[in-house]
């Protein structure tokens, strides 16, 4: 739930509509002529960057376009049925600057007639859907969730997959000419959770309208659909809503107006206030979940190979959900991937800058355009594309289809040798195993294969057995060894997660030992999701063969404290993390002598 936004305005065009839906309080009888007239003043008067242009049903306008066009460069979004669009009235509506179409769709097939009681209604806007799109119009789906399609909506995201729909917004509506028309909200709290599910299945972007008023404690588990929401500091008032008792304890108070005035008698009870830090992140996102995806989707970086010249990499986020659920993880997990386009267009950029490129998730193998992917970033150049990838979903055919797509290196995430440990770690039940049979297929292909080890509390002790089991199993597999980075506010900053150096530095030795008996490369001290340099063990890296690094690097993520002033290796050196400092302090550094 997120205030209205100042860069967004909505600007209605008329008031009646060719549909009949008995939930829906914006269509009368008959149109006002005066506002009807005043509709071109409203759009000039409109300060904001967005703007929507909603009814009644806009269509019913015939000089819609000549609205549309007075947005200027403003992007417009039309929120309509789409019933009354052919070929020609898209074209048009494409050529005046329309940028989105949002199509009134809650149900599918004669469910949807009978809600908009308006018979061939649905071919109609099935018809208008395909016109909008082949114009050049993206195209968007819009439901209300309301007492009629409430055992339908589910099924909608998986149906919309036979549209060129690119996303789903949903809203709760309040009020109604027909109140019993309505769900209440802990209701509606339910299909929505249903909703969010089916789409996350079908990859099917989906949001909840910023006029919505679901209040996330109304969910069952507000961290797995946070994507939905945009709470940020200071949007704790919004008209005609009110916060209740049980607000007082809640993590989110700060940001979230409530419930609606109307409905908080009825809801008094029903709220289930949100508890940790790390529900209250993820709810709080920098604008919206569109703006956090663009700032997500991927992250340039340096690598520094010991002996070697420094070179870019960007890291490419080609979706952000993924099937375990890592502690450590720093990854926005709970939001929706990114449009395909974005996602090409930063693997062409960085394809073109001769860089080194990642592609990443959440869990990469999710998407099956994965293959694609890595062929489009080698066909446009790329001569070092690495895949990041838990395996759990690997088999043959995907190895095959991968090596011959042209991956350089495939790095899966293992963080213990057996079994019960991982599964825990990872808190997916079964999907060790997966992981070590998606390893033997890969294996199998004639990939190269580095696993990622994060060493956190957990896992101390098993790095040994974790070097053992790559050297038996997938022999010429290297390990990257990292250190558990509270780099996002997603990390818990604690004790029971992150622990000291000086602990891990015994079972690093005891891994550097076996590695080197049983020919195991290892990697990743020299990142910056290693240690300080002049922690790193000497048998492993060649510190002063670590390239420089530019300060300013990592956008004070990083810091270099007193101890760093007179190092040898300051200018090759991170330094360390903010989150870690605060937690330990400094008193482990070692400098080395100038």
């Amino acid at each position: 739930m997120r205030p209205a936004l100042p860069d967004v305005a909505r600007v209605r065009t008329n008031e009646t509509c060719n549909q009949n839906c008995a939930f829906c309080d914006r269509r009368s009888p008959r149109e006002d002529r005066a506002f009807v007239r005043d509709a071109a003043a409203r759009i000039d008067a409109a300060d904001a960057e967005t703007l929507i242009l909603t009814g009644g049903e806009p269509t019913l306008r015939r000089d819609l376009a000549s609205l549309i066009a007075r947005a200027d460069a403003r992007t417009v979004v039309l929120e309509t049925n789409a019933a009354l669009v052919d070929e020609a009235r898209a074209r048009q509506l494409a050529e005046a600057g329309l940028d989105v179409a949002r199509v009134h769709l809650p149900a599918w097939g004669d469910a949807l007639d009978a809600i908009t009681r308006d018979p061939g209604g649905f071919e109609a806007t099935v018809r208008g859907v395909r016109a909008l799109h082949a114009a050049g119009v993206r195209v968007e789906a819009s439901a209300p969730i309301v007492r009629a399609n409430a055992a339908l909506l589910p099924s909608l995201p998986e149906q919309l997959t036979a549209l060129p729909v690119q996303a789903l917004h949903v809203l709760a509506p309040t009020r109604a000419p027909d109140p019993s028309t309505l769900l209440p909200l802990p209701e509606a709290a339910r299909v929505l959770e249903r909703v969010a599910d089916a789409a996350r299945r079908v990859e099917l972007p989906l949001s909840l309208d910023p006029h919505a008023s679901v209040p996330p404690c109304l969910l069952e588990r507000p961290a797995r659909h946070a994507h939905l929401y945009s709470l940020t500091p200071g949007g704790r008032t919004r008209p005609g809503h009110r916060q209740l008792e049980a607000c007082d304890g809640c993590r989110v108070s700060d940001r979230c107006p409530g419930v609606p005035e109307h409905l908080a008698a009825s809801l008094e009870g029903a709220l289930r206030p949100i508890d940790g830090d790390r529900v209250r992140r993820r709810l709080s996102l920098i604008s919206t979940p569109e703006a956090q995806v663009a700032r997500e989707l991927y992250q340039d970086e340096i690598l520094r190979p010991a002996g070697q010249a420094a070179r870019p990499v960007r890291t490419v986020r080609i979706g952000f959900r993924c099937n375990q659920a890592c502690a450590f993880c720093f990854v926005s997990t709970h939001l929706p991937s990114a449009p395909r386009a974005d996602v090409e267009r930063a693997i062409l950029e960085a394809a073109r800058e001769g860089a080194a490129i990642a592609i990443s998730g959440g869990e990469p193998t999710l998407d099956p355009a994965l293959p694609e992917y890595v062929r489009l970033a080698k066909d446009a150049g790329a001569d070092f594309v690495e895949i990041q990838s838990n395996a759990t979903r690997v088999d043959d055919a995907l190895a095959a289809s991968l090596r011959s797509a042209g991956a350089d290196v495939i790095h899966v995430s293992l963080h213990a040798a057996e079994a019960a440990l991982s599964d825990a770690i990872t808190d997916a039940p079964g999907t060790f195993d997966q992981t070590v049979r998606g390893l033997d297929a890969l294996h199998a292909a004639g990939l190269r294969l580095r696993l990622s080890y994060v060493f956190h509390r957990r896992n101390l002790a098993a790095f040994a057995d974790l070097i053992e089991l790559a050297a038996s199993r997938w022999p010429g597999a290297s390990v990257a060894v990292s250190f558990v980075a509270p780099s996002t506010d997603l990390v818990p900053r604690t004790e029971a997660l992150i622990p000291r150096y000086r602990e891990v530095m015994p079972h690093l030795a005891a891994g550097i030992r076996i590695a080197r008996d049983r020919g195991v490369a290892l990697s990743g001290f020299e990142s910056l999701c290693g240690v300080p340099l002049c922690l790193a063990p000497p048998d492993l890296l060649d510190v002063f063969a670590v390239a420089e690094v530019d300060d300013g690097y990592t956008d004070g993520e990083t810091l270099h404290p007193a101890p760093c002033d007179d190092c040898a290796l300051r200018a090759r050196c991170f330094g360390v993390r903010r989150g870690y400092v605060e937690l330990y302090g400094t008193d482990e550094l070692s400098p080395l002598p100038r």
